[in-house]
């Protein structure tokens, strides 16, 4: 494989491959652009042409171009390779040719599947009709490919096997299946037929755009058949990892910084059509933790627009709490009684964006319900406990735990430590960690902090080493150590991440005439101020949980008192920087 890579290397340049995906603009020798990894207002993710790399001041992500196309689309490293091989024309041949070979042969055969279906569809008016009354226009139709299987036997095998596509692929692929023994002919060999058949097809597709499997509607419905079905697992199709319409929305969560996750196709359909590109559906399974992964990879906020019904709103549950532990925002849209996305696109835009826009945290979400379904004071307690505090337990964030859990005590008219006791009580679930996320809270707020010192060195050595300075570095450096303390520049300067000349370098290229460099100061110390705030507080807060651990009353209201100190100050800060920046 090195051969490959290093041939995509020499016909890839960094540039080439992020420019599509990020707008950059040029910065001295290298270019700057906002950073596609986290979300910020400056730029702090820059591109070197000279080291065909990149790097991010602010959250720390860096890497090659293979790096880049797998963080950006979610792909492992065989699927960053063959999409950038395909871009540079180079053929990309898996380790085992032969386990490559028949891969192609499937998707190649579940492609030929999909124009089949497209062109029965065509021909069918009543399907098309289905689909229009729905609100779905021929537009979309071809944008997702919806198709039709005829209701018929054999109708897409023969046209399959015509094309010389053997049995055994139609097989591997899904496409069809064995009749059972009283179907065999009469000399015993093994009779097979479609599997989708009388439906409207939705084809699945991975991350890169290709055809791994099908959802097919019953249309016209019948009693005797199941609405929905969808393609079994295969070597190309594995339901727990792939989400309907992933390949169409990762631009748009990327640019609005969080996805919406939807039920069903035609709800993915009509939400697309309706400009909310940054929507993904389920396909017959619930959301798993590689589902949540790859959705957090493009953004840490989460809308689930489920149906309105109780099933809807039950489905968020698990899925949320997995979602929370891996620290991501998670909300919940409340559609009216007897609704669905569809639906409410189809009523009109304004309806649905306006229920998106109004979307609540899921902790809120929930006591909203319970208020409203339970006036029992006993059994309202009995469902905060069961349903509402298990996802308190899983947000990642001290800040807002104790936000909910003060939240849930007023509403239940109950003490924040008997809430505090029973969150804590609740056991931890398992989480998979990606080797490149650091799993220790404090260790992450020590590399952001570090990080944004790095930066403001990087920004004092550069105006240093120039005979006109942009900036008054006196008052600069006095700015600091009256926001930060006394020793702020002298921890500043011990700061042991690589060369300060590489500091200084990257703060050159960051930054060109008519940036508003005191600006992007003032921001970096009012961050500076709140990650270290953030830190301070969590460290008070663990001291705070040992000493309720040892029944130490005075330590624990000495310690009660320093966090809510912390707390108040913590959360003045982050409002006047919201409103500075509004």
């Amino acid at each position: 494989m090195s051969e490959v890579t290093e041939k995509i290397k020499e016909r890839l340049g960094i540039v080439d491959v992020v420019r599509p995906y990020i707008k950059l603009e040029k910065a001295g020798a290298s270019y700057k652009a906002r950073c596609p990894f986290h979300h910020e207002k400056t730029p702090s993710f820059f591109v070197s042409p000279v080291r065909n790399s990149y790097y991010c001041f602010g959250c720390g992500e860096k890497g090659d171009i293979f790096s880049f196309v797998q963080h950006f689309e979610g792909l492992d490293f065989m699927g960053a390779l063959r999409v950038l091989g395909s871009r540079a024309g180079v053929q990309v041949v898996a380790e085992n040719p032969q386990k490559h070979e028949e891969r192609s042969t499937l998707l190649g055969s579940l492609e030929d599947a999909t124009k089949f279906f497209e062109t029965n569809l065509l021909t069918n008016k009543e399907a098309l009709r289905y689909l229009q009354d729905r609100g779905i226009s021929r537009k979309t139709i071809k944008h997702f490919r919806i198709g039709y299987a005829q209701n018929e036997w054999e109708h897409l095998k023969s046209y399959l096997m015509s094309k010389d596509i053997s049995t055994k692929t139609l097989l591997k692929a899904g496409l069809i299946k064995e009749a059972e023994d009283e179907s065999k002919k009469k000399d015993g060999t093994q009779r097979y037929y479609d599997r989708f058949r009388g439906r409207i097809m939705f084809p699945i597709m991975d991350a890169s755009g290709r055809i791994i499997a099908f959802s097919g509607r019953l249309y016209p419905e019948v009693d005797v058949a199941a609405k929905y079905i969808n393609s079994p697992e295969t070597e190309v199709f594995n339901k727990s990892t792939v989400l309907y319409g992933f390949d169409k929305a990762k631009m748009a969560i990327r640019k609005f910084n969080f996805s919406i996750v939807v039920e069903g196709q035609v709800d993915l359909i009509m939400s697309h059509q309706a400009g909310f590109r940054n929507t993904v559906a389920l396909s017959g399974t619930a959301l798993s933790h590689d589902h949540i992964t790859l959705l957090n990879r493009l953004s840490h906020n989460i809308v689930f627009a489920f149906d309105s019904d109780s099933a809807g709103n039950k489905s968020a549950g698990k899925s949320a709490e997995v979602a929370l532990s891996l620290g991501m925002d998670v909300k919940v849209a409340r559609l009216p009684k007897g609704t669905d996305p569809a639906l409410l696109v189809q009523k009109g835009v304004e309806y649905f964006k306006e229920v998106i826009r109004s979307s609540v945290h899921i902790v809120d979400f929930y006591i909203a319900v319970i208020s409203e379904e339970e006036s029992d004071t006993r059994k309202r307690g009995k469902m905060i406990e069961e349903i509402v505090l298990p996802f308190i337990a899983r947000i990642k964030s001290n800040i807002d735990k104790e936000h909910f859990i003060a939240k849930v005590a007023s509403f239940l008219n109950a003490s924040e430590e008997a809430i505090r006791k029973e969150v804590h009580s609740i056991p931890e679930i398992e989480t998979k960690v990606e080797t490149n996320v650091l799993s220790n809270d404090k260790e992450i707020k020590s590399t952001r902090i570090d990080m944004i010192k790095k930066q403001l060195l990087g920004i004092l050595l550069w105006q240093e080493g120039l005979d006109k300075p942009r900036i008054n570095i006196k008052k600069t450096k006095k700015q600091i150590e009256d926001s930060l303390g006394r020793d702020a520049l002298k921890d500043i300067k011990e700061i042991k991440y690589g060369a300060k000349q590489e500091a200084a370098f990257m703060a050159d290229a960051g930054y060109i005439e008519g940036d508003a460099l005191k600006e992007d100061i003032n921001d970096l110390i009012k961050n500076l101020q709140i990650e270290t705030l953030k830190r301070d507080y969590e460290e008070a807060l663990t001291v705070l949980r040992e000493a309720e651990r040892n029944n130490n009353e005075p330590l624990v209201s000495k310690q009660l008192k320093m966090c809510k100190k912390l707390s108040e100050k913590l959360h003045t800060l982050i409002s006047s920087n919201a409103e500075a920046n509004t």
